[in-house]
């Protein structure tokens, strides 16, 4: 070809290439533009319809307390940003969107349905924003509504991880523990300000190495497709989202279904013991209290219910009774009387009067007791029948728990006062009542969980002895009596 052609062609292949790019320029100009336009969508033409969507009552929220208190929430929130969307920046889905999407799918570790969120949904209105022809845009028309939901969804899982009382009444009568209290607008405003929406949630849940064992536990058996497990786990989950997230740098934690007690400093277990809970027919509260005293060589007043039920009708035909088991009767002044003086048989005989044990071995709560006030009238206390510790399940006091090692107790919460073991043997067989306070509380929780995780992460499945589980429940009604039953 002539060197004319050559160049000729050349011109021709170099325009058509500047037209290509041109074009492509422009295409993307356009593109760009049309985003930009979307991003600058003002939010506050949303804020009449967020206020609406805030200001009515979603069916799905239900109308428990919780919900009735998330509302309050969400509102104060709005009305603090001048009912300004959230989550949606103009028609744009924000990153802590999609953050707080990925938190909720994730709840299924923490042993929370995902679906109690409203998780599909709100997936689904995502991924047609996803679908828009260009950037990501919701239907302004859902804006509102889709915002409101996904700070409900925020709320919603935050309480769950807290522990808050869950809708539908699944609500534990008697584990006393109240509800961990934490400002969820705070946390929501920080989530959004810090764009760290997943760090928050995951901040709520407790941090105990068992809650995590229980979590790596959970997402095993998941993998192996055993429901029976996952449920367990699950419902111990629960139990300890219940309990207070500083259990404080020294404590004691008794498992009821375990028949143990912990010793715990700094999350380490220090010491542990066996321990007898109360009969199902009788069973030990669940609950946290604070250790405030120990009482040496104590008496044991005899509840009015173990007075009407077994003392009273022996003595009408064993009036003996009360000498051989040390037990003594004290009048209304407070002086103790002559049981002989008292006819048995006449059922206005006993009215005003108080039965106690003396101290002594023989003592039913046996030479020391260890004393959280509440209103349970529970505590841990020594016992005659030391035999009872070797049987494999130990569901057999009235309510209140019994201690294998009562001189290693005692030497652990009173060793700020410098009390030695001879010492603290010298009091508990002193046949003398004497009470000695902690210079520290020490906390005391009591809790029920049948699956718990071993040093070396293996989940142990164990005794159930007031059926919780097998009746579906995380709770269990308490028929506890008024006074001091061991």
């Amino acid at each position: 070809m002539p060197a004319r052609g050559i160049a000729l062609a050349h011109l021709i292949a170099m325009g058509v290439t500047a037209v290509r790019v041109l074009a492509n320029l422009i295409v993307a100009v356009l593109v760009l533009s049309l985003a930009a336009g979307c991003r600058s969508v003002d939010r506050a033409q949303f804020a009449p319809q967020v206020e609406q969507a805030v200001r009515s009552t979603p069916e799905w929220l239900g109308r428990s307390a919780r919900a009735r208190r998330l509302r309050t929430i969400a509102r104060q929130f709005y009305e603090s940003r001048r009912y300004l969307p959230a989550w949606i920046d103009g028609v744009e889905a924000t990153p802590a969107l999609d953050d707080l999407l990925l938190a909720l799918r994730e709840a299924t570790s923490h042993g929370l349905d995902p679906e109690r969120y409203g998780v599909a949904a709100l997936a689904a209105e995502r991924a047609r924003a996803n679908a828009a022809w260009f950037g990501t845009a919701f239907d302004a028309a859902r804006v509102a509504a889709i915002d409101v939901r996904l700070t409900y969804a925020f709320l919603a899982h935050a309480a769950d991880l807290l522990g808050w009382p869950a809708p539908g009444g699944r609500v534990q009568r008697e584990w006393s523990v109240a509800p961990e209290e934490v400002d969820l607008g705070v946390q929501l405003r920080v989530a959004l300000e810090t764009g760290a929406v997943r760090e928050t949630l995951t901040r709520l849940a407790p941090s105990h190495p068992q809650y995590e064992g229980l979590r790596a536990a959970l997402a095993r058996y998941l993998q192996a497709g055993d429901p029976e497990a996952v449920k367990r786990l699950q419902t111990n989950l629960e139990r300890w989202r219940w309990l207070p997230r500083d259990l404080g740098a020294r404590y004691l934690l008794v498992n009821v279904p375990m028949y143990e007690m912990q010793m715990v400093e700094r999350g380490v277990v220090v010491a542990s013991m066996r321990v007898i809970v109360g009969a199902p027919e009788t069973p030990t509260p669940l609950f946290s209290d604070r250790m405030t005293y120990v009482v040496f060589s104590p008496y044991w007043n005899i509840p009015e219910s173990i007075l009407r039920e077994e003392t009273l009708p022996r003595l009408v035909n064993d009036p003996g009774y009360l000498a051989r088991n040390k037990m003594e009767v004290v009048g209304t002044s407070g002086e103790v009387i002559d049981p002989a003086s008292v006819d048995w048989s006449d059922a206005e005989a006993a009215r005003g009067l108080r039965f106690r044990q003396a101290p002594g071995p023989e003592n039913a709560l046996g030479l020391v007791k260890f004393i959280f006030p509440n209103h349970f009238s529970v505590y841990l206390h020594d016992t005659p029948g030391d035999s009872l510790f070797q049987r494999t399940s130990r569901a057999l006091s009235h309510g209140c728990i019994r201690v294998e090692k009562p001189v290693a107790l005692a030497a652990y919460v009173l060793r700020d006062r410098r009390w030695t073991r001879e010492r603290i043997q010298a009091a508990m067989h002193s046949r003398r009542e004497q009470i000695v306070r902690l210079q520290e509380s020490i906390p005391v929780h009591i809790g029920y969980w049948t699956v718990w995780v071993q040093p070396d992460g293996a989940a142990s499945f164990v005794d159930d002895p007031y059926a919780l589980d097998d009746r579906g429940q995380t709770g269990v009604r308490v028929r506890m009596r008024s006074d001091s039953t061991p």
